[in-house]
């Protein structure tokens, strides 16, 4: 038609390798993506603290799909830390006289903690409930093989406040705690 038109036949030939060209590139487009989309691999990193995002926005232009997993999952919270020689967590004192238990938490070391409960008798510091039992009814405390019972390793938290709860009521109800 452009040729019956008076076009010459160079314009015509360059005109029709532009169209070719043109509709192979838009064809490459649309394929490209799912092409390179289906090669890319996942990597996870550990989601530490907001930092992790600025060395993953590294990998964007890569042939990487990133994921981000947690070090805090319920089984870990769960999970019993016996490993630890010298844990946190909930713990048991017991009266040598009478045999009542005091249920506690502590952040750091349970031995640690029943030596500030002795330093509080010692002292005659009625700041811990142990301390003020002990104190009040003139009661024998023992040493820490004696009355200290570690009930749970937990690291303390939110979490920990529940143990505790937990463990009071099984005192209270006369359940003894395992």
């Amino acid at each position: 038609m452009a040729q019956n038109n008076g076009f010459p036949k160079h314009i015509i030939h360059s005109m029709k390798k532009k169209l070719i060209s043109k509709q192979v590139r838009q064809k490459l487009a649309t394929t490209e993506p799912q092409t390179t989309q289906q090669n890319k691999k996942w990597v996870t990193f550990t989601y530490y603290s907001p930092l992790i995002r600025e060395v993953t926005n590294l990998f964007k232009r890569t042939n990487l799909n990133i994921a981000f997993r947690t070090t805090n999952t319920i089984y870990q919270q769960l999970s019993d830390k016996s490993s630890n020689i010298n844990p946190s967590g909930m713990y048991q004192l017991k009266c040598n006289t009478c045999n009542n238990a005091y249920i506690g938490q502590t952040g750091g070391s349970v031995t640690v903690r029943h030596k500030e409960h002795i330093h509080y008798i010692k002292t005659n510091n009625p700041t811990s409930a142990y301390a003020m039992h002990i104190l009040n009814n003139r009661q024998k405390y023992g040493t820490a093989e004696e009355t200290l019972r570690l009930l749970k390793a937990c690291s303390k938290g939110t979490n920990m406040n529940c143990w505790e709860t937990l463990y009071v009521y099984l005192v209270y109800a006369g359940i003894p705690p395992t």
